[in-house]
């Protein structure tokens, strides 16, 4: 196999180090959601206990509850999936030239395709001279996707945990 004289390791050794980017994202938005079931179970558990009779406790369980079934769909294998899903990957089509081509949320905007050309002219030449780099482009672009939607999913969980702990906060105060 001959290569090119424009080609250098470098497109290879830069999309790997995208890739482990990616990968890296994923496993730190996978321990926020451990920690925030975890805390979600916990506070489940002491609002059942401390609190029962209170009016807020019905709305915090339910909230609790909520937040424990978000993060449990956010480590289910339907996130795993590497071709687009249409609930969870809406508003990804924008996309525009000033997009940074090693953050997650602007990777997964881009169809696998389209980024092979962008990382080519992103990286300095080389991504679509074999269908090696074209496949670490598109396992770059899988793994941002799979990203995105596990930040989504722990941003939509920390929301509700954030109306339930500004309620006991409230519950407190008015004690």
């Amino acid at each position: 196999m001959s290569v090119s004289s424009h080609l250098t390791p470098e497109p290879e050794r830069r999309l790997w180090i995208i890739h482990g980017k990616m990968r890296r994202k994923i496993e730190r938005t996978e321990v926020k959601l451990g920690a925030l079931i975890v805390l979600a179970a916990l506070q489940l558990a002491l609002v059942k206990i401390l609190i029962p009779g209170s009016p807020l406790a019905q709305p915090a369980l339910v909230l609790l509850s909520a937040v424990l079934l978000i993060g449990l769909a956010a480590v289910s294998p339907l996130t795993e999936a590497a071709r687009p899903l249409p609930f969870l990957d809406q508003g990804m089509e924008k996309r525009n030239s000033a997009d940074c081509l090693i953050m997650a949320s602007d990777i997964a905007k881009y169809p696998q395709i389209e980024l092979i050309i962008r990382m080519d002219k992103y990286l300095g030449g080389g991504v679509t001279a074999t269908p090696y780099y074209e496949d670490i482009v598109g396992q770059i672009v899988s793994s941002a996707r799979i990203a995105v939607r596990k930040h989504r999913f722990f941003l939509a969980g920390c929301v509700l945990a954030g109306i339930v702990q500004l309620g006991l906060l409230g519950q407190l105060l008015l004690r």
